[in-house]
Order: structure tokens, then C-alpha cells, then sequence
């Protein structure tokens, strides 16, 4: 279990093995960690904005998800 701060919303969260980013914050205490939440709310506001879709870039990206 890692304890660490979003980079965004600068809430407290323990990470652990099952977080997809707990590996690169333990090799690296100093990196950012982004939660959930605003990982989300980033790509939504990318998407807006530029119009792109991941899924209609590429098709078969999807099916490896």
C-alpha cells in the first residue's frame, strides 16, 4: 500500500498492487499520481475539445482494452 496525492485535485489516496499506476510510484516516489476521477474528467474534456474518439482512431485498439 502506497500513500499519495492526486497531482489534480490534491486529495489523499492509498494505492495498492491493483492500481495500474502503483508500480511506476514505487519505482519513483517523486512521480505524479493522477486518480481516477480526474483521469477520467481529463480525457472527457479532451475529447470535447478536439472531437476525436478513441475508439474511432483506431479499431482494433478497442478489442485489446
Amino acid at each position: 500500500m502506497l500513500k499519495t496525492i492526486c497531482f489534480f485535485c490534491k486529495k489523499n489516496y492509498t494505492i495498492d498492487r491493483s492500481d495500474t499506476q502503483y508500480q511506476r510510484i514505487l519505482k519513483n516516489p517523486k512521480a505524479r499520481y493522477v486518480c481516477k476521477s480526474c483521469n477520467q474528467s481529463m480525457q472527457r474534456e479532451a475529447q470535447t475539445t478536439t472531437g476525436l474518439n478513441p475508439d474511432h482512431i483506431d479499431k482494433y485498439d478497442k478489442y485489446l482494452r
